[in-house]
């Protein structure tokens, strides 16, 4: 018995010298100093002089830690970016490629997030890879689901589109993948927009501590991330996304097709109805395509929501129904939860209380669309329109009447100050109402002079300064 307990204790100590020496290597002291000597220079940023101590660690005791594959990205990029020849670069990037792979081998866990780092990095190093990443992010999608990176979603489109230039993904493709991608960056937008408003809330009514303050400017620095990618991504699609070529994936025979699949429904509603800028700075979209009709009424009988009431909306737009586009739309902005989104529901809703003759109403909801997004000319144009529209509407003489023309190129003014985008609309329109202004004869006789104050009232509200010279 004593015999067999000592085997016993003998084959366990050898399994765990064996387990020890497989993490730790030949010679675990050696691995230890390494271990410690890289760390406190990658933590520092010191890449180059991480190099030598990390290689030993990766080569001999690669399990030794986690540390080895957080780090080891960082170090051999530095060694990447210093390389003095081709040969040399291309050796740092095979092994840059390797180290993602022996990560998910020695250290299983988080693949979506080490797929997509291996993917990124293979588009920034290695120009003829665009099939092989797009294949990782969409893997690592997959496995991780939306909640990726910003960077991520950015490498991710980009590939598709790369691809399409090669000729290796068409139109329908690149279409998919422009999905996949503004849906992601949609479910992150709206969580970071969901916290950020949780503690603007807070803070009207007590001041954040110093966490939540932390918390708040993190969550706002990443929102503006995900919109610039955004932003990105919409310059990369506008060229291919024509309203001709929507209309080759978008018609009445993938409609019959997909009339119940409310993920193809509402992609299709919002790729139809997205806006642009035309040359004359106004905006458009692909709504005169007549299926955009049946599927925004198929995806609203399945799942009203802000996206299917906006295509509701656009819908009564078409029509002539400016009452039941007022519904809609307040319906969207009811439910949207990115404000500028919601903001733009806001603008067709004032251009919808316009249509009716509704101008006080018309105001205040362009006025809730700036407040929502910032830097944003068009409600600022609305509004000078709305103020054009009501000549002779306010005050008691020619002169009253016709200084709302003054408040109308104040507005616009400021509208091209801080959006390039409206400029050739607001200055088309400033010069159009320029001529519309007081006579400055009549005025004089009336006793206004120039550089006179005046406050109109009505609905409009604004202090305007008489200038007969503009």
């Amino acid at each position: 018995m004593k015999k067999l307990l000592l085997i016993l204790i003998t084959i366990v100590g050898i399994n765990q010298f064996g387990h020890a020496q497989s993490k730790w290597g030949e010679d675990s002291i050696k691995c230890r100093e390494n271990l410690y000597l890289y760390y406190e220079y990658a933590k520092n940023k010191n890449y180059d002089d991480a190099y030598d101590g990390w290689n030993y660690v990766y080569q001999n005791c690669p399990a030794s830690s986690k540390n080895n594959f957080i780090y080891g990205p960082y170090i051999v990029q530095d060694k990447i970016k210093k390389a003095t020849d081709q040969t040399e670069k291309q050796k740092y990037i095979d092994l840059l490629m390797e180290v993602y792979n022996n990560r998910l081998k020695y250290f299983p866990g988080k693949e979506d997030y080490v797929k997509g780092k291996k993917a990124l990095d293979m588009m920034k190093y290695m120009p003829d890879s665009n099939k092989a990443a797009y294949s990782l992010f969409k893997e690592a999608f997959e496995i991780g689901g939306p909640e990726q990176s910003a960077a991520f979603y950015n490498g991710f489109f980009i590939s598709a589109a790369r691809l399409f230039n090669d000729d290796i993904f068409d139109i329908a493709d690149v279409f998919e993948a422009y999905n996949v991608v503004i849906e992601g960056i949609e479910v992150n937008n709206n969580a970071l927009n969901r916290e950020i408003k949780q503690y603007q809330e807070k803070q009207e009514t007590s001041p954040l501590d110093d966490k939540e303050a932390k918390k708040l400017k993190k969550a706002e620095r990443e929102l503006e991330r995900y919109e610039d990618v955004e932003t990105n991504i919409e310059k990369i699609l506008g060229p291919i996304a024509t309203c001709e070529k929507l209309q080759l994936i978008y018609n009445d025979e993938t409609f019959e097709a997909h009339k119940t699949d409310e993920t193809w429904l509402r992609r299709a509603t919002k790729m139809l109805s997205k806006e642009r800028k035309n040359e004359e700075g106004e905006n458009e979209d692909c709504t005169s395509n007549p299926i955009f009709f049946k599927i925004a009424e198929a995806l609203y009988q399945i799942k009203p929501s802000a996206p299917s009431a906006r295509g509701m909306g656009i819908l009564a737009w078409k029509n002539n129904d400016y009452g039941k586009a007022i519904d809609y739309f307040k319906e969207a902005a009811e439910q949207e939860v990115d404000p500028k989104k919601q903001a733009k529901d806001y603008l067709k809703l004032a251009i919808s209380y316009q249509k009716q003759g509704r101008l006080a109403e018309a105001k205040g909801a362009a006025v809730k669309a700036a407040s929502l997004k910032k830097a944003w000319g068009d409600p600022y144009v609305i509004i000078a329109t709305l103020y054009a529209q009501a000549d002779g509407l306010c005050g008691n003489n020619v002169f009253e009447k016709k200084a709302v023309y003054w408040a109308a190129i104040d507005k616009l003014q400021y509208a091209r100050s801080i959006d390039e985008s409206v400029a050739a609309k607001a200055n088309r329109l400033i010069q159009a109402y320029k001529k519309q202004l007081p006579d400055k004869g009549a005025s004089f006789q009336l006793g206004h002079t120039q550089g006179e104050k005046h406050t109109i009232g009505c609905w409009i509200n604004e202090t305007i300064t008489a200038d007969f010279n503009l």
